[in-house]
């Protein structure tokens, strides 16, 4: 019997192929983290890798507790691309023989106009299943996300956001959301079916820590169209004003609680 030896890539038999034919590219069968890059400096790295950690351990991929190799190959990256301001995304898959990483770079396009006059979202027509296996897995299987997310953005909207099977707000397509009510600040608990962000927590120490009223819980649409402020998080745009809900508009001003809890965010975790 003949080993199968070649394969065919963008039209071309090749004997080597120029991207890993495994489970990872295959099936993306993989995890990943988006690690800010401020000042030339990763920002939470040690968070990050934890988290890429535990999402190992739930979909059976092998990652070293050392992460010091793994930090000197994110600042080679910084180096070589000369990263000021960026994003790397730490990609960590299934190979045949050992599970694979790739670290690529990107720019972050979060500038201060859109701060100043926030983003618009819509809410998305499909439900997030909260018991879903990968739910709480930053994983490459980012397809659904990524097609609702290019529909919102056909619509003219920035990003969408899920309710769950149960009628909860759960996430958006790129972010966690919170929202403020009576100068109380809310967002959803996890178990509504939610990828716990970075920034997301580090928002949740810092009003724990000022002791800012803050709840964790179940809201329905209309207990979020009647929010005062709605900001969302990821480790990229960190604390982003919404200014629209669909066609629900929201003030986005300079003396809101949301730039408030920015600047204290910034001065608290030194992020310039």
């Amino acid at each position: 019997m003949s080993i199968i030896q070649y394969v065919c890539y963008n039209g071309e038999i090749l004997k080597e192929c120029m991207v890993p034919a495994e489970q990872g590219f295959l099936y993306g069968y993989g995890i990943f983290e988006t690690i800010n890059i401020g000042k030339g400096k990763p920002i939470f790295f040690e968070e990050h890798m934890a988290r890429l950690k535990s999402s190992a351990l739930l979909v059976g991929l092998n990652f070293d507790e050392n992460y010091s190799p793994l930090l000197a190959d994110c600042e080679k990256m910084i180096k070589k691309n000369q990263l000021d301001k960026g994003g790397l995304r730490v990609t960590l898959s299934k190979g045949t023989k050992k599970d694979l990483i790739l670290i690529t770079a990107r720019e972050n396009h979060y500038e201060d106009e859109t701060f100043q006059q926030g983003v618009s979202i819509c809410i998305s027509d499909y439900a997030r299943n909260e018991q879903s296996l990968l739910v709480t897995v930053k994983s490459n299987n980012y397809l659904e996300n990524l097609l609702i997310l290019n529909d919102s953005k056909s619509k003219g909207f920035n990003e969408a956001i899920f309710f769950n099977s149960k009628g909860y707000l759960a996430e958006g397509s790129m972010s966690n959301i919170f929202f403020i009510k009576n100068e109380k600040v809310y967002t959803p608990a996890t178990n509504n079916g939610l990828l716990a962000g970075i920034v997301r927590n580090k928002v949740i120490e810092l009003l724990k820590h000022h002791e800012i009223p803050f709840e964790e819980g179940y809201y329905r649409k209309e207990v979020l169209m009647e929010a005062d402020e709605i900001f969302i998080t990821n480790s990229l745009m960190e604390i982003m004003p919404v200014r629209q809900v669909d066609d629900s508009e929201y003030p986005v001003k300079n003396e809101s609680f949301t730039n408030h809890l920015k600047k204290m965010y910034k001065k608290e975790y030194d992020i310039i």
